[in-house]
């Protein structure tokens, strides 16, 4: 999608519905555009190793999908897809004539009621954890167990743990390279040593068709609790130990500094889900959990100087984990 149709779309007659204003915001696969009642969200024709939005029919299907998934967890903020239009050299929402492209059309909730926003200025509480620890017990007891032996094995894990090493360039531009050895070395033996446990857990049920992203930064707190923005695109990332899962809101929160927080979810977690083995894995997939964060950071360092803080903050935590494994 070329500037042109951007530019258009920042415009508030683009629209189906009255816009007052228009927010821009891209990620490294998505552009989103914030119209005040309502959010477009259109993926950028990119392929990577664990996403292909390549062509006009995957992106159609991954915005169905999106929906699709997402309404199992927050099914009042996904409203559907709709097609991108053009009509004699005009790009909107609504109109009649070509489609040229696919978005994601969902409502929008004040972007200070975001978790992460919320985090910084402390006012994210005890119970607001414990109440989500039980949406996601309820979410997990709920939602398909995945019985394929190929998904969150030690072999998988230890592949997705290890790629770490391919942001290892980067890293050694902003920090401390030598950490991810370490981080790899002590991750690798853990899971050598825990393969029978890993194992185990996929015949206990324990792998389901999980979130996949369960972090603050995709969590709305207000009058309700909304969770949205699950992996849609990989099912390697979506068929995964409930431990990730927990592991990765627990890294988060550790993340902001909020270590308290962090514990007492898990602790609600594990009450609610009676599952008594998740804390033997956990520094494992907080490790994990803080590799991915590093990685999807290390997209956006050469134009987001945060990002570069964040790596070195995320690799921080990294080794943390690893060395308590």
């Amino acid at each position: 999608m070329d500037e042109k149709i951007i530019d258009e779309l920042k415009k508030p007659e683009a629209y189906m519905h009255p816009v007052k204003d228009v927010e821009f915001i891209q990620t490294h696969i998505s552009w989103l555009f914030l119209t005040g009642d309502f959010v477009y969200k259109i993926k950028k024709p990119v392929k990577f190793s664990f996403l292909d939005f390549s062509t006009f029919e995957k992106r159609k299907y991954y915005c169905e999908e999106e929906v699709r998934l997402n309404r199992r967890l927050s099914p009042d903020i996904y409203l559907g897809v709709v097609p991108l239009i053009e009509k004699e050299g005009k790009y909107g929402f609504g109109l009649e004539g070509e489609i040229v492209e696919w978005a994601v059309r969902m409502k929008q909730l004040p972007q200070d009621s975001k978790m992460d926003v919320l985090l910084k200025g402390g006012k994210v509480t005890h119970v607001h954890v414990e109440k989500i620890a039980e949406i996601i017990a309820d979410f997990h007891n709920r939602i398909e167990t995945i019985r394929d032996e190929k998904y969150s094995s030690p072999e998988i894990v230890q592949e997705q743990v290890d790629d770490l090493s391919s942001v290892k360039g980067i890293v050694e531009k902003v920090g401390d390279g030598s950490k991810i050895d370490f981080i790899l070395e002590r991750c690798d033996s853990f899971i050598a040593e825990n393969n029978d446990l890993m194992k185990e857990r996929q015949k206990e049920g324990k792998i389901k068709d999980c979130h996949g992203d369960l972090h603050s930064g995709n969590i709305f707190i207000d009058e309700k609790i909304h969770i949205f923005d699950c992996i849609e695109f990989n099912r390697d990332f979506r068929y995964i130990d409930t431990a990730s899962e927990i592991a990765f809101m627990a890294m988060d929160l550790d993340y902001h500094g909020k270590e308290d927080l962090s514990k007492k979810f898990v602790e609600k977690y594990v009450e609610l889900s009676q599952d008594t083995g998740l804390p033997d894995l956990l520094n494992l997939y907080k490790c994990y959990r803080a590799n991915v964060r590093a990685k999807v950071n290390s997209f956006e360092h050469e134009h987001n100087p945060q990002a570069k803080e964040k790596i070195v903050k995320y690799l921080e935590l990294c080794e943390r984990y690893a060395k308590e494994l």
